[in-house]
């Protein structure tokens, strides 16, 4: 009785959320055994969404910087990966409509999986940590660090569109083979297990990130960055790095969704959606692991089911549950809850 009550206590010592977390993983990880191939490969893609969500909770859950922008760096890694896919048989299809007659050699260089894979996970964290130097060295931060990004956003948005010889323009790139490990093509069962893998890899390097004196000290940027300064830290220095970090997941979440999704097009990188992955947090709850992955799960699932069930009257349909959500939960779900269980806990005690 006394070992039973021991493992009781020792289970009530792990935080609401961290049981969450399992309990979430857990059902991702049973799904393709009862789901159909359609909603498996569907929630394929949310998977990456929750890789997405969590990269920008790091930089605004945590450090406080709320980036209006992030689809920039999920668009530089997702296009980067979309170019390697289509140039894998030769010239693409859209280039050669433009009249590209011979590889260009930037092109020649991602050309490579392996490369690919990597130019889209660094490249948006060297320009996000070159920007953030840049930005928080000149003391810009708060609703001004937001305004730039939001602006950011939009001339990337543009730049897609523009440069239709080189991006494919409002189409976008289509057409994209799924994924694949050493030249081997995974079928939708195997794709999805590949991608909850690498989901369990990212929150396992998330929560020791946020855990460890790195992470404290970016919570305590987001409370009180005066305080920090007084105290010695260097957090102009922690911002840029958080803003890389956040940057290199965000561009490992567009490397995984070309793929994954078949295409990627100037919908995916500009403001709306920018907008979007702000949102998943601010419903399911930012400032915790848990709160980035039931916003982008929630949201995504309950737009699927809405836009089946109401067709055209959906948007309206989730956009209402999003303002009832953000007026009587401001801390999110999980936040939310998250509160409410703390606030028993000193109630029993007290």
């Amino acid at each position: 009785m006394r070992k039973r009550g021991g493992n009781m206590t020792k289970l009530r010592r792990i935080p609401g959320n961290r049981r969450a977390d399992f309990l979430i993983l857990l059902a991702l990880g049973l799904f393709p055994l009862c789901g159909s191939a359609f909603y498996t490969q569907l929630l394929t893609k949310y998977m990456v969404f929750v890789i997405l969500a969590w990269s920008l909770d790091i930089l605004w859950g945590y450090a406080g910087l709320m980036n209006l922008g992030h689809a920039v760096l999920f668009g530089i890694g997702g296009y980067t990966m979309a170019l390697c896919l289509s140039s894998q048989q030769g010239i693409p299809d859209f280039m050669a409509r433009g009249g590209v007659t011979e590889m260009p050699l930037w092109l020649q260089i991602i050309q490579n999986p392996a490369v690919a894979v990597l130019a889209g996970i660094f490249i948006p964290a060297i320009l996000a940590w070159l920007l953030g130097v840049f930005l928080f060295r000149s003391r810009v931060g708060g609703v001004f660090f937001a305004v730039i990004t939001l602006a950011l956003a939009q001339i990337f948005n543009l730049f897609i569109q523009s440069q239709q010889k080189w991006t494919g323009g409002f189409n976008g790139i289509g057409g994209l083979s799924g994924l694949s490990v050493f030249g081997t093509p995974l079928d939708i069962t195997q794709s999805y297990y590949f991608i909850f893998l690498i989901v369990i890899i990212v929150y396992v390097f998330c929560l020791a990130l946020t855990h460890s004196r790195f992470g404290m000290i970016l919570c305590g940027i987001r409370e009180n960055e005066t305080r920090l300064e007084f105290l010695g830290c260097d957090k102009d220095s922690f911002k840029a790095a958080a803003f890389a970090l956040s940057g290199a997941l965000a561009g490992l979440a567009g490397v995984l969704y070309a793929p994954v999704s078949g295409m990627i097009a100037p919908n995916d990188v500009g403001v709306e959606f920018s907008t979007a992955i702000v949102v998943w947090l601010a419903i399911g709850g930012r400032g915790n692991l848990t709160g980035a992955a039931v916003g982008a799960l929630l949201i995504n699932v309950l737009g699927n089911a809405l836009s089946e069930q109401f067709g055209a009257f959906w948007q309206l349909l989730l956009g209402i549950v999003m303002i009832l959500t953000v007026l009587f939960m401001p801390r999110g779900i999980v936040g939310t809850l998250m509160s409410a269980s703390e606030g028993k806990k000193v109630h029993a005690h007290g």
